[in-house]
């Protein structure tokens, strides 16, 4: 029996933590292709007609409670990443389970954020990309994901970068 999910004001607290989810979305940027492409995570070995390379380093970036993956200071951080030329950026964005005034939601809903995007990691490692290669950048409650993601890992994450900016 499916549990519904908890909505109340503008929030949304979900009950069940199955991915891929509908409130999580996930969009790569590559140098090629600088604009947002949506990843199918159920289709997800057509990442590299989507401009994936497996040569390239990869970046998860996460944004905060009531943040976007468009907005800066995420936004900022995706092109300096972009700039460099030798990486695929992914955006993670979870913002309709993060929205303001929904600080406890946003909390629950953390670790569905962290097992859904642990599942995308978890992709590219299969796909050959070594540990080493994938770098996981967070934002106030996204820097929080990036550190759970790793109890969805069976290969330990190599690096992560939390941020906090005022």
């Amino acid at each position: 029996m499916s549990m519904l999910d908890f909505r109340y004001l503008r929030c949304v607290m979900k009950r069940e933590w199955k991915c891929p989810d509908s409130e999580i979305n996930f969009f790569l940027y590559t140098p090629e292709r600088p604009y947002q492409q949506r990843v199918d995570v159920r289709r997800i070995q057509l990442l590299p007609k989507i401009g994936w390379k497996l040569t390239r380093k990869n970046v998860f970036i996460i944004h905060g409670f009531n943040g976007t993956h468009s907005k800066t200071p995420m936004s900022f951080i995706r092109d300096a990443y972009l700039w460099r030329k030798d990486y695929n950026v992914f955006m993670v964005d979870w913002s309709q389970l993060s929205r303001f005034p929904c600080y406890l939601s946003a909390l629950a809903n953390m670790r569905l954020a962290a097992q859904c995007s642990a599942q995308l990691y978890s992709y590219l490692t299969q796909s050959g990309v070594l540990a080493k290669m994938i770098t996981c950048v967070g934002h106030s409650l996204g820097a929080h994901i990036c550190g759970m993601m790793s109890g969805h890992l069976t290969e330990k994450q190599n690096k992560i970068i939390g941020k906090c900016f005022t």
